[in-house]
């Protein structure tokens, strides 16, 4: 039987049964409010959530909707791991990564499999909304920052170094690859440049999953940057990278410097940028976490180190290995000029 499946919206989640339930099921309601069964498919992957909750709720859907298949890990694979297995299960020609705590406009899912007929794009990035939750389940959330790549128009591109002029209307389009949900790609290019992106990051790495999309832009083309805000992504102060143990200024330092080898491989124009932006978030989680009492004087130097090509932030690195108590208590200009800058990312 020939596969019709267009688009994979494909869920992994831990232990937030409150989150997944409210973002599965609006997505159900839409593949059938659009007659879209037979064009795309939902499924989720359970990384072994302690809670009963969230493997009880993924087996009800899965035995209730044929479009809809659940799969509980028999044990913890981890985020890297959980996401790739997901899209080597997914059955579409395209994969949207979903995450559990993020939403869509209704609409969107529609829109994007018109945009995936019409313009047989490889990669699509999709404007947002970020959103605070007010509760554990998304019932209930205020926007904080509308239409965040600020265009109207739909952009696409055949060939990103030729046509790069073009993506200038869209405010800090790089960094959305960032946002998990925004991002639909080929599932083949994907899987395909999962190979090469492994010769630069290590397969832990929580951001393996945008390696391929930031190979694959590069040298496949063809991206649709969708400018409708479809998708609602959950910001939440205490957000910490699903949760990871590590925290989040250990990911920041040690993972995101990987990435950056990538982006200043494949996609250069961007590289100073998404390594200023990185230094700024971990410049800000030092501070935070010299306030609490963590002495993280070897991991400023090691910053230092690492991103010695930017400045300002290499000075500031560089103090806060020196007098990293004094700069944080009595600095409050330079923690409001990193909000600032996080502001406006």
């Amino acid at each position: 039987m020939k596969n019709n499946i267009i688009l994979t919206i494909a869920v992994t989640t831990y232990n937030r049964s409150g989150f997944l339930q409210t973002t599965v099921n609006r997505s159900i309601k839409q593949i059938i409010d659009g007659n879209l069964e037979k064009e795309v498919e939902i499924v989720i992957s359970n990384d072994a959530s302690p809670d009963k909750d969230t493997a009880n709720y993924i087996n009800k859907v899965d035995a209730e909707y044929e479009f809809v298949r659940g799969f509980n890990q028999p044990k913890n694979i981890g985020v890297s791991k959980n996401l790739e297995w997901i899209v080597n299960e997914a059955r579409g020609s395209h994969v949207q990564l979903f995450g559990d705590d993020d939403l869509l406009v209704d609409g969107a899912i529609a829109y994007f499999v018109k945009s995936i007929k019409e313009k047989e794009p490889n990669f699509i990035i999709v404007n947002i909304n970020n959103i605070h939750s007010l509760d554990n389940s998304n019932q209930q959330y205020k926007i904080v920052r509308e239409n965040r790549l600020n265009i109207h128009n739909d952009i696409f591109m055949d060939n990103l170094q030729k046509d790069y002029d073009l993506l200038k209307p869209a405010n800090n389009w790089f960094y959305t690859t960032n946002f998990i949900t925004a991002i639909i790609f080929r599932k083949d290019l994907w899987q395909r440049e999962m190979i090469t992106a492994k010769k630069y990051i290590e397969p832990k790495n929580v951001f393996i999953w945008q390696a391929p999309v930031i190979i694959g832009l590069s040298k496949y083309g063809k991206l649709l940057v969708i400018a409708k805000s479809l998708i609602l992504c959950r910001k939440n102060p205490t957000d910490n990278y699903v949760l990871d143990p590590r925290g989040r200024w250990y990911i920041n330092l040690f993972e995101s410097i990987e990435i950056s080898k990538i982006v200043k491989r494949f996609v250069p124009a961007e590289y100073k940028k998404h390594k200023k932006m990185y230094a700024s978030f971990i410049m800000q989680t030092f501070m935070d976490e010299t306030l609490k009492g963590k002495n993280i004087r070897k991991f400023a130097l090691i910053a230092c180190r690492n991103y010695f090509d930017i400045f300002p932030e290499n000075i500031q690195f560089l103090s806060m290995a020196i007098i990293p108590k004094i700069i944080a208590r009595n600095d409050p200009k330079l923690r409001s000029y990193k909000r600032f800058i996080k502001s406006k990312i």
